[in-house]
């Protein structure tokens, strides 16, 4: 009964023919706050916080848990909070498996505006690739009050060639992996402001081509309202890593090491070797690229080879993000490997008292992996 209850709301939520494309069993779990007008909702209060008390709550917890492993990344970088990072790679999991890591990229994002780049899970069902995906709404809600949406939204959109992007804000409003990051943004930061992006398929030359189109447009809109890179505007890219087991999945099938101790030993030492090799250090454009490779099928890239869910949105995230710091300043980024791990490698907070909850399995069976890479 609960999941019938949770999937009409999820329906009335959207309210348009195209969720009869998009397998619902992939939604069960979170249950939604609708948009209102120009304010967009949540598709997710059970994973994700949506008021003060939760976050007033989390916070101050997780930066007590984390505070060993944030000093050693202070003293390992130099993270002593007078610079913000340009760049960040951000889990969007449970609050509840994923707090510890999102707490070591968040609180080092110190730019007013924040250009969120996350994963389009759905936009498959709504015909479209090939084009980074904005939405036209000018609020969303966050725990502490209404994210205002940018300005520099709209003058980026207008520096951008037609054919680069589409405008549609049912993608936007049905997608959670950038709802995730407001909450920890908006608890450091009051008056943050954001840029949400979303990337669907598109293989690597368009990925390319719409990368440097897209820094393009960034880096004439910074210059023209003279803002700096990572003082007052950040990029911050949302992703999971893999979605890994044999049960509870409704696209993903991904076990190939086995679902015991040992798979889950061989499946983490995977994305540490992807992680280390080709996100971390001074970024470079090919090591993007045999990344992109490595996770998508390149005859038919609606195959995946291993299971991120950014498998898109990450290579696009990073290969934008290198291209514009090398337009405004001039250099490569540097890749911080600052945390990683698993919906099952911590013990789970106990958030039930504030509302919070699961919205999937954790187990050997069906477990996700996410990490954070900071950039400067």
């Amino acid at each position: 009964m609960k999941y019938l209850i949770k999937t009409v709301l999820f329906i009335l939520f959207l309210s348009n023919s195209i969720l009869a494309q998009i397998p619902l069993e992939r939604v069960l779990g979170r249950v939604t706050i609708p948009s209102e007008s120009d304010t967009r909702g949540l598709v997710d209060v059970v994973g994700f916080p949506s008021n003060a008390g939760q976050m007033d709550f989390i916070g101050p917890l997780v930066e007590d848990l984390e505070k060993d492993a944030l000093a050693d990344n202070r003293d390992k970088y130099g993270l002593d909070g007078s610079n913000g990072l340009v760049c960040a790679i951000s889990p969007h999991d449970d609050y509840t498996l994923a707090s510890r890591v999102y707490v070591h990229v968040h609180r080092h994002i110190k730019a007013k505006t924040v250009i969120l780049i996350g994963n389009s899970h759905w936009s498959e069902a709504f015909g479209i690739r090939d084009r980074i995906i904005f939405g036209d709404f000018s609020k969303w809600k966050g725990p502490y009050g209404e994210v205002g949406i940018s300005g520099l939204r709209e003058q980026v959109i207008r520096a951008l060639p037609e054919e680069s992007y589409t405008v549609n804000r049912q993608v936007i409003e049905t997608e959670h992996s950038l709802e995730a990051m407001i909450p920890y943004l908006q608890y450091y930061n009051r008056e943050i402001d954001i840029v949400p992006v979303l990337i669907p398929f598109m293989d690597w030359e368009t990925m390319e081509k719409r990368g440097q189109e897209f820094s393009d447009a960034v880096a004439y809109v910074l210059s023209a309202n003279n803002l700096d890179l990572g003082e007052d505007v950040a990029i911050l890219i949302s992703t999971d890593g893999q979605h890994y087991g044999d049960y509870g999945w409704s696209y993903y099938d991904y076990h190939p090491y086995g679902c015991d101790a040992k798979g889950y030993n061989d499946a983490t030492k995977l994305d540490d070797k992807l992680i280390r090799r080709y996100l971390t250090g001074r970024l470079r454009t090919n090591n993007i690229r045999t990344l992109f490779t490595r996770l998508v099928d390149q005859k038919d890239i609606s195959k995946y080879k291993i299971s991120w869910c950014g498998r898109f949105a990450a290579p696009f995230g990073v290969n934008f993000a290198n291209k514009l710091n090398l337009k405004i300043n001039g250099r490569n980024l540097d890749g911080m490997f600052l945390r990683y791990g698993t919906s099952i490698s911590e013990p789970w907070l106990d958030l039930q008292e504030h509302g919070l909850g699961l919205t999937g399995d954790a187990n050997l069976h069906h477990f996700v992996t996410y990490f954070a890479v900071g950039y400067r």
